[in-house]
């Protein structure tokens, strides 16, 4: 399972911002020359990131972009969820109606069990903790 390229981008976009610690407007030109973020995928992501309410926007010359929170109110799985949507880590989670072979109730309930952890990990790491993991 890999992480869409967006949601890469996103996470890097979030961590630069948080280390940056300042509520000042961050140019997205900056951003995307120092995280190595190619400048085309940033207007969308910041546009779903916005529209989660993670990040605010400013147009013109002294504009940019900021964290529309605190580092530490922010979480990882908010990010994903923001760009990708919900992370499923097996089509039957996604589409239960897909699963519907012998022994599926089993194979969803493992599944489960992993998506779980996934979820509480992702939702316990905040952007704060992030930018400070050793």
């Amino acid at each position: 399972m890999t992480l869409t390229n967006q949601v890469d981008y996103a996470l890097r976009e979030m961590m630069f911002l948080a280390r940056s610690n300042s509520r000042g407007w961050t140019a997205t030109n900056l951003i995307a020359k120092e995280m190595d973020i190619p400048k085309a995928f940033l207007s969308r992501i910041n546009m779903l990131l916005v529209k989660a309410d993670l990040l605010e926007s400013q147009r013109g010359a002294k504009g940019g972009v900021r964290l529309a929170k605190e580092p530490g109110l922010i979480s990882v799985y908010e990010i994903v969820s923001a760009i990708d949507g919900p992370v499923a880590v097996n089509k039957c989670l996604a589409n239960p109606q897909e699963c519907t072979f012998p022994m599926a109730a089993q194979y969803k309930a493992y599944w489960q069990q992993i998506q779980h952890c996934l979820d509480e990990r992702l939702i316990e790491t905040n952007l704060k903790e992030l930018i400070e993991f050793h």
